[in-house]
């Protein structure tokens, strides 16, 4: 009888545990799941799509997921207001996010001045941004540009661009590839000659002006006129073209150089124009005069301006500017490498990226994966994703629990993405 009654009490609380471990599983299935969720959630947070529907634009799709905070990448999509030219770039900056900020709201409109001709340039005015560029219809992301204003002395400096570009029209050829590496050296030397005050004493906007100057960005641009398709590559973010052939598989086409320091190529063309330097200091730590990876980019006017114009660096923010060997400078350029194609039927999409992707996929990786998207799902996003995760979720949820800040950008890099796919 005794044993019985043992027996019984055992039996139940035994029934007991069981219900207890199958309801800790239950929360447990019910929390990683939640968790999953806000992971995606912030994965999601800035991605956008938008249908275009124009020529060989079918639509586009973006996102970016930031490291460091605030994150220091800009992406931009327009339209060439009265044409059926489109524009695409993806901003790396690095140093802060000043330049990277001032590319973003500024190089669409030096690119427009500069492509266009000049029957076209005569009708618009350079002082009315409603002019030039406009958002692609439903992007929602890119309302911005409306209530964005020229300040007096950016317009002054697109003014004076403008009026030069009359003047040289008349005695130049249509070339595509000059007049966007013009464009991209023509907003580099407007940053940095907007950085120097025009008066003695030193404003917030003079230091705002500074720090947008002496922080820097790399860029991809993209420039879709009907079948033209031209990319403009400036430092170390890619561009690569997918492409599917009935007989020829899936093809992967890079239309983008690698603008960094192990570059033999970018060595051998900086050692050439810099003669006097000591290639080992020039180069020391991998890095252009031991501070800088990419060999071309925006602002960054540390390496381009002389000691004597970099007295005002020291002066407003109280710290040495001083590089070691500083002879020849300017060092980095802001002349970007332009490839231009004629886009074909089996050419089906462009992806253009920042460095913090190309970090955990390759070229071919990328493309198989544009492809193999799940429906619904943005493709800028399943590509930041797999990019991060490299086939194992739980390395990606680790990844993305650190919020963005110094930890997070001791991980990983702000990433940037821009899918445009064709019809």
């Amino acid at each position: 009888m005794q044993i019985s009654r043992y027996t019984g009490l055992i039996s139940r609380l035994a029934k007991r545990r069981r219900t207890e471990i199958n309801h800790n599983r239950s929360l447990a299935k019910y929390s990683n799941f939640k968790l999953a969720q806000a992971y995606t959630d912030f994965l999601e947070r800035n991605q956008n799509s938008c249908s275009v529907n124009k020529d060989r634009i079918d639509y586009y799709e973006s996102n970016t997921l930031p490291a460091n905070d605030p994150t220091e990448d800009r992406l931009v999509a327009t339209r060439v207001r009265g044409t059926g030219m489109h524009m695409f770039s993806v901003i790396d900056g690095h140093g802060g996010w000043q330049c990277a900020h001032a590319i973003k709201t500024r190089l669409h409109y030096y690119m427009t001045l500069n492509l266009l001709d000049a029957a076209d340039l005569t009708s618009r005015n350079p002082l009315n941004k409603g002019d030039w560029v406009e958002p692609i219809p439903g992007d929602m992301g890119m309302q911005w540009i409306r209530q964005y204003v020229f300040d007096i002395r950016t317009a002054e400096s697109f003014l004076s661009r403008y009026k030069r570009r009359l003047h040289l029209e008349a005695n130049e050829d249509h070339d595509t590839h000059l007049q966007l590496e013009r464009s991209f050296e023509d907003l580099d030397d407007d940053i940095g000659t907007e950085a120097v005050p025009t008066v003695q004493r030193i404003t917030k906007d003079a230091v705002s002006r500074l720090l947008t100057a002496t922080s820097g960005a790399c860029v991809c641009s993209a420039v879709i006129d009907g079948d033209q398709l031209s990319v403009a590559g400036l430092g170390d973010c890619r561009a690569i073209l997918g492409s599917v052939d009935s007989g020829e598989g899936v093809g992967t086409t890079v239309l983008t150089e690698e603008h960094r320091t192990f570059n033999p190529i970018e060595r051998e063309r900086l050692i050439r124009e810099h003669p006097r330097e000591d290639e080992d200091i020039m180069f020391f730590d991998e890095r252009l005069c031991g501070i800088l990876q990419p060999t071309r980019a925006f602002g960054d006017v540390t390496l381009k301006w002389s000691s004597r114009e970099k007295v005002l660096l020291e002066y407003v923010f109280d710290e040495t500017s001083y590089i070691p060997n500083y002879i020849s400078p300017p060092y980095l350029i802001s002349r970007p490498e332009v490839h231009s194609i004629t886009l074909r039927p089996e050419h089906k999409f462009l992806i253009i990226a920042s460095d913090g992707l190309w970090d955990g996929l390759s070229d071919e990786q990328a493309v198989r994966l544009v492809l193999e998207t799940p429906e619904n799902v943005n493709t800028a996003t399943w590509l930041i994703r797999n990019s991060l995760s490299r086939d194992n979720e739980k390395r990606l949820h680790k990844i993305l629990s650190i919020p963005p800040g110094p930890i997070c950008r001791s991980v990983r890099d702000d990433i940037t993405v821009i899918v445009v796919h064709f019809n």
